[in-house]
């Protein structure tokens, strides 16, 4: 059960109706999701050492996600998933220090969630 959530950052302002989807791009172990978003420079998401990630349709998302992670990117914890998947890796050289859960729920397009070391965001022009 979720207990607290904490938001890493919220996106720039703009009508929801200009949202146009997205594109997820994973390479060596990292991910960088880009947004599409009408009049405004498209927006992008790096996670770094991505252990685990999750797409959730729309209609399957729960309402809590939705509720809390509205177009911005949050930090759940403490989470079971990620309890159970950091008990169970059992490598002897681990490619993290810290993992954390990251979410954001993309009106129309649904929920991703990252196991991942960072976040950061920025605008590509």
């Amino acid at each position: 059960m979720e207990n607290q959530v904490k938001t890493i950052f919220e996106l720039p302002e703009f009508d929801t109706g200009q949202y146009e989807g997205s594109e997820l791009h994973m390479v060596d172990g990292n991910a960088a999701l880009v947004l599409h978003v009408a009049e405004l420079p498209l927006l992008e998401m790096r996670f770094t050492n991505v252990r685990w990630h999750r797409y959730t349709q729309l209609y399957c998302c729960e309402t809590s996600w939705i509720a809390h992670a509205y177009f911005k990117l949050i930090e759940v914890s403490p989470l079971e998933e990620l309890a159970r998947f950091l008990q169970s890796d059992r490598s002897t050289r681990r490619a993290y220090k810290q993992l954390h859960h990251f979410r954001i729920f993309l009106d129309e397009t649904g929920c991703y969630e990252f196991f991942a070391e960072t976040a950061a965001f920025r605008e590509l022009k």
